[in-house]
């Protein structure tokens, strides 16, 4: 049986215990549009524009879809030859372990290659679920290794229009330590317009462990990263993009130096981590 003096004392302490604690509830920050943040810790999670963390098993289809944005996610497209070999479509599209799975295969449904893409565009019958204008967008992504890989993170106009183009980074299989960051703008004239690309040697092979890539798009410049070290600048402000644009991380297959060959080995994954964006580096 209990003293009355303990029970006072014990009475005492666990109402104290349930004051802290709904105090502490109570200070907590609330942040349902994107719950998965706080719990990485993340830099400036109370500042991100856009998150998600590919927690769970199935995409979040209220953030992406599954192909591009002319084309209906079940028949698949693709921007074709010479450069795209693959076919895009929500079949090589999936979530586990905390990752983003886009998975390129060869000889599957009648395609030599089909492989997958997520973008924030919408579909021909939805518009953007996702659009920014200026801001900063992180991704972090581990890369098939193969010739003929052909990851991309990348931005896109949401009023349909290209160029622009801001390409976070792209990466080919057949040169692997190497991160391309490229800005496309103006006008084609006989299919060509004027860009700007950097081919940066990161002295890694991409394909061996994750890394973040990351561009700072503003009104006067537009910075590239990668883990964390700025590695291309532009400050053309004529030619910087100012409109609203969505994002598109894609696993092609095929690039503009040579094709797969029988050493490649498939299926093939992108993993990728994260997407984050904020309105400034954090």
């Amino acid at each position: 049986m209990k003293s009355p003096i303990a029970t006072v004392v014990g009475s005492t302490l666990i109402g104290l215990m349930l004051t802290l604690a709904a105090a502490a509830q109570h200070d907590a920050p609330v942040r349902s549009a994107i719950p998965a943040a706080s719990a990485r810790q993340i830099p400036a999670a109370d500042q991100l524009l856009f998150d998600d963390e590919f927690n769970g098993n199935h995409l979040d289809l209220a953030k992406w879809y599954r192909c591009y944005n002319w084309c209906n996610e079940t028949q698949g497209g693709s921007y074709g030859l010479p450069y795209d070999l693959e076919w895009m479509w929500k079949y090589n599209v999936s979530v586990s372990g905390g990752m983003l799975n886009l998975t390129a295969k060869t000889n599957d449904r009648g395609h030599p290659y089909t492989s997958g893409i997520v973008t924030t565009g919408g579909s021909p019958t939805a518009p953007p679920s996702f659009t920014f204008q200026y801001g900063y967008m992180e991704m972090s992504a581990k890369f098939p290794a193969g010739k003929g890989m052909w990851p991309a993170f990348w931005l896109l106009p949401a009023d349909g229009s290209w160029p622009p183009e801001i390409d976070a980074m792209e990466w080919l299989g057949n040169t692997p330590t190497i991160d391309y960051a490229t800005i496309h703008w103006g006008v084609q004239h006989n299919g060509h317009h004027p860009s700007s690309g950097t081919s940066y040697d990161t002295k890694e092979d991409l394909s061996a462990a994750f890394h973040t890539y990351g561009v700072d798009w503003q009104a006067d410049h537009v910075t590239w990263y990668f883990d964390g070290k700025a590695i291309k600048n532009f400050t053309k402000g004529a030619d910087i993009p100012h409109k609203p644009m969505y994002i598109i991380v894609n696993l092609a297959v095929g690039g503009w130096i040579a094709p797969p060959d029988n050493t490649n080995h498939f299926p093939a994954t992108m993993q990728v981590d994260y997407v984050r964006v904020w309105p400034q580096k954090p």
